[in-house]
């Protein structure tokens, strides 16, 4: 059953939990990006600051690009084992779905009461007690206004990861997406000591020799159709490899395909481990890219979205390809 729209809201509830709470599980999403782990990792630091037991899961590794963030060190495995007190409330950060906790799912389950916050407008709520905003530009606002109803400003720590968190997903703040309210929010972490230049450049500048490597072999993948509104790139498990590159030296790649001129709608299509493909979606207003993700049983934003295929690497290009004609519409047509 669909849940109304104040029952995907319930920060007072939340702000109730979280002060009722001794020992708090957080939880991130698979496939993790800066707003899951930012967001995460900053709500943690703030409930240890309230003398708060907290501990929090991951299913899978920290990309190579996001280890510089305070405390990503006490991160942990679903199956790690920590004191045997239960923990009396789960939050999951940033999680659309209950299948994004991957194994933490059942984890999750464990608390005596489970949370949520998300901004992710497919999110029907999982949890007892959800604070969702499909309108936010990243999870990062939400734990923000967490914070500003807690009362006391944020720490420098804390600060470096919302920054990160909000940065990172609205494209170092030029997406469609991006509002006054991130500019506000900046402000007050500029406050609290975060070192912009610093961080920024970390993010978005700084490269490792691997993203450099991996991008050389999958620019030359690059094809275009739709007259040059719709482009696609693929790299093989094989080209990673010779790169020496792992998958988190992919982030970013998928905006080499958005940001070439006359582009509408792209995608960047990579080999697994698993012998699967995972797929990028990026698109320019008015064009959405979250139904075709919807189509192979992905999700995510309009503008931003993602799916895994279980196809060989080309198959799975020309079906997302042909997905992407679709939502090009009549500009295909022409």
């Amino acid at each position: 059953m669909t849940k109304a729209k104040n029952e995907l809201y319930q920060m007072d509830a939340l702000l109730s939990a979280l002060q009722k709470a001794g020992s708090i599980l957080l939880f991130s999403h698979i496939s993790p990006d800066g707003d899951t782990l930012g967001s995460a990792l900053a709500l943690k630091l703030r409930l240890e600051r309230l003398e708060k037991r907290v501990c929090l899961v991951l299913d899978g590794d920290v990309p190579t690009n996001l280890r510089f963030l305070p405390g990503v060190e006490s991160i942990l495995c679903p199956d790690a084992e920590v004191s045997p007190e239960g923990f009396s409330l789960s939050v999951a950060v940033d999680v659309s779905c209950e299948e994004r906790l991957g194994a933490g799912a059942e984890r999750f389950k464990s608390a005596g009461t489970t949370a949520l916050i998300d901004h992710h407008a497919t999110n029907d709520g999982f949890a007892a007690i959800n604070v969702i905003d499909g309108d936010a530009p990243a999870t990062a606002v939400l734990i923000h206004r967490l914070f500003e109803a807690l009362g006391g400003p944020a720490s420098r720590d804390e600060a470096i990861c919302l920054y990160t968190a909000l940065s990172t997903d609205t494209g170092n703040f030029v997406y469609e997406s991006t509002n006054a309210e991130c500019f506000r929010m900046m402000g007050s972490l500029m406050e609290a000591g975060l070192p912009l230049s610093q961080y920024s450049r970390m993010l978005f500048r700084q490269k490792e020799r691997a993203f450099v490597e991996l991008l050389g072999k999958t620019l030359p993948s690059l094809r275009l159709s739709c007259g040059g509104a719709v482009a696609g790139l693929t790299l093989s498990l094989l080209q990673m490899k010779e790169a020496q590159a792992t998958a988190g030296n992919t982030d970013g790649v998928v905006d080499y395909a958005i940001d070439i001129e006359g582009v509408k709608l792209a995608y960047f299509a990579r080999e697994t481990a698993e012998g699967r493909v995972k797929v990028s979606l990026r698109a320019l207003e008015p064009y959405r890219v979250d139904e075709a993700a919807e189509c192979f049983g992905g999700g995510g934003h309009r503008l931003a979205a993602g799916c895994t295929l279980d196809l060989p690497l080309e198959d799975a290009a020309r079906a997302v390809e042909a997905a992407l004609h679709t939502a090009a519409g009549s500009v295909c047509a022409l």
